[in-house]
């Protein structure tokens, strides 16, 4: 058997200057200066609190602690004095770091470290804001409430050859800034309720200029296409509808849709399709400041939808240039258009995706489904089609289209197991395996297959949510409750697909007043979820609220007139029975049986 290098637990601090290539560009000599000192001075601080620089690589830091407490005082130690010394400097002269922090193994050898963790530091600090600090979970929960810092969730972080997605949350000195109102999920949510640091951007649907209200579907498709694009990228915070497209903004200004969303950008456009060619304007605005960061103008021949999906592309990939995000942007979308060889296949499948999104009826669900099985049988090599289809199928069952339900979800099943043997790149089939184990009591099974979700829809609220919603079954509501409010947070008009899981996760932690907060603005915006009014009216009735509890219990009735507290308990894959006891008594006293 190879020999396994020893590894040992350590804290690590990684560094790095923001901008530096910008700030020797300018001046050189006074970068380099300015860089040196402040180099002495993370050095000294870092000595101070017990920890060891190993190595220096230019503008970056890496340093070890044996205990996790010390390495995050340094980090907030060093970061409070360059401010102080950054602040009798220009702001474009400014050295500013970034820093990660991270617990876990690392391999010792001559006098510097390697490993998993010192990779994951190197990547919690590309994910702070200059002058910031980034940490791992590991070192959230060691560190508990021993600084008078906040901590703000900032969503799973994909790390190259590392298997699980981390938990990365941003850290800020003295308790600021607050916390997010993560009670509210309605347009007029608080400011600073989406992560700090993070370029948040809507995207306005695109326009229909060609006066020829046949025509819409293109503009729709462009705009859809580009948000489903944008899903994929780590680091960006996209705000959107459950459905692709802000279908609510369309009578909007700019300046309407950054003041009702809590964004920076906006990106709107237009198009017109005339004869064989195709015209796209896009263009990029910086709502604080009302500058357009970035504008285009694309005149394509269009001679299908080839063509189509490679605008689609070049537009994802400027606006994600523009804010300076580091990924790979629009590849989700070129993936996709690529698995398709035959026109009619992509065609069918375009159709049935933007139909997928807007299908409210039986026969609209039906058209989805007859739609992508067409694209299927026409590309069955493409896993595209399946991908999406076994998103058409569940969604019959889930929401209450399908006539067999048990057969919709046997056949979405089968879909995404089809799209993962084809080398899936929607993350789609995750979403579906994960609800489908969860409803079958395979805890494990849903775990991974959530997990794999977030990893693959990083800017999903839907991934976050359903993660959230089988951390709650498996009796973890606290994490439930970390996620859900991210999940609300990416989508601050409008409840993520699993609405009811915050409230939910709320009253599993037995608070009953943040349950019923959160569970009314949910019901602001959906009143037709029967699971909304049930957690309220628990919760309610855990308040010794008798006539509200009652209320709800009532509602919850009209929109159900057969529900009955047993069948509801079968429905409840919740896998320690004591949530569920509590729930369920609850309910009683409302006056549900």
């Amino acid at each position: 058997m190879e020999q396994r290098l020893p590894r040992k637990l350590a804290a690590i601090l990684y560094a790095d200057v923001a901008g530096y290539s910008r700030l020797t560009g300018d001046d050189e000599d006074a970068t380099h200066r300015t860089l040196s000192e402040y180099l002495d001075l993370v050095s000294s601080i870092v000595e101070n609190h017990r920890g060891q620089v190993m190595h220096y690589a230019g503008d970056a830091v890496l340093a070890r602690f044996d205990a996790v407490l010390d390495a995050l005082s340094s980090a907030v130690a060093v970061q409070a004095e360059l401010t102080s010394r950054n602040e009798s400097l220009p702001d474009e002269r400014r050295v500013r770091f970034r820093i990660g922090v991270n617990l876990g193994d690392v391999i010792e050898d001559r006098g510097d470290i390697y490993g998993d963790g010192v990779n994951v530091a190197a990547r919690l600090e590309a994910l702070a804001e200059p002058g910031g600090i980034c940490i791992s979970d590991a070192v959230r929960t060691a560190v508990g409430k021993k600084l008078a810092c906040k901590y703000v969730f900032i969503g799973e972080q994909a790390v190259k050859n590392i298997e699980e997605p981390v938990r990365a949350y941003r850290v800020f000195e003295n308790g600021a800034p607050p916390t997010p109102n993560s009670g509210r999920i309605s347009a007029d949510a608080p400011k600073g309720s989406l992560p700090l640091g993070k370029p948040s951007i809507a995207v306005k649907p695109f326009e229909n200029l060609s006066g020829d209200r046949a025509q819409d579907h293109f503009a729709d498709g462009l705009s859809n296409g580009i948000v489903i694009a944008l899903t994929k990228v780590p680091g960006l915070i996209l705000i959107g509808d459950e459905s692709p497209g802000l279908n609510d903004s369309k009578q909007m200004s700019v300046e309407e849709v950054g003041r009702r969303f809590e964004v920076r950008y906006v990106l709107k456009g237009g198009v017109r399709k005339y004869s064989n060619r195709l015209r796209v304007n896009a263009e990029l605005m910086e709502v604080p400041t009302g500058r357009y960061v970035w504008a285009d103008n694309f005149d394509r021949e269009f001679r299908d939808l080839g063509d189509f999906f490679d605008i689609q592309d070049e537009i994802s990939e400027e606006v994600v240039t523009a804010l300076d995000v580091k990924l790979l942007s629009g590849e989700a979308a070129r993936l996709v258009r690529k698995t398709f060889s035959d026109p009619r296949a992509l065609e069918s499948y375009a159709r049935g995706e933007d139909l997928l999104w807007v299908a409210t009826t039986k026969p609209e669900i039906r058209e989805v489904q007859r739609l992508l099985e067409e694209a299927i049988r026409l590309e069955p090599a493409s896993p595209a089609g399946y991908a999406v289809a076994a998103v058409a199928y569940w969604a019959e069952a889930l929401f209450g289209l399908s006539d067999s339900p048990a057969q919709s979800i046997g056949r979405a099943v089968e879909l995404a197991h089809e799209a993962i043997d084809r080398n899936d790149v929607t993350g789609y089939p995750h979403l579906v395996l994960a609800h489908v184990h969860l409803e079958k009591r395979e805890y494990d099974q849903a775990m991974v297959e959530a997990s794999l979700a977030v990893t693959d829809r990083p800017s999903c609220p839907g991934a976050y949510s359903l993660k959230a919603n089988v951390l709650n079954y498996l009796g973890r509501p606290l994490d439930a409750v970390e996620l859900a409010e991210y999940a609300t947070r990416l989508s601050p008009t409008r409840p993520p697909t699993y609405a009811n899981v915050l409230p939910s996760a709320y009253f599993g932690l037995g608070r009953y007043e943040k349950a019923i907060s959160t569970a009314k603005a949910a019901i602001e915006l959906d009143q037709s979820n029967v699971d909304l009014h049930l957690i309220l009216a628990a919760s309610s009735a855990a308040m010794n609220l008798a006539g509200e509890a009652t209320r709800a219990a009532q509602e919850a009735l009209q929109l159900k007139p057969n529900f009955s507290l047993e069948e509801f308990a079968k429905s409840q894959p919740y896998k320690d029975r004591k949530y569920l006891d509590v729930l369920l008594d609850k309910l009683r006293s409302a006056g549900l049986r």
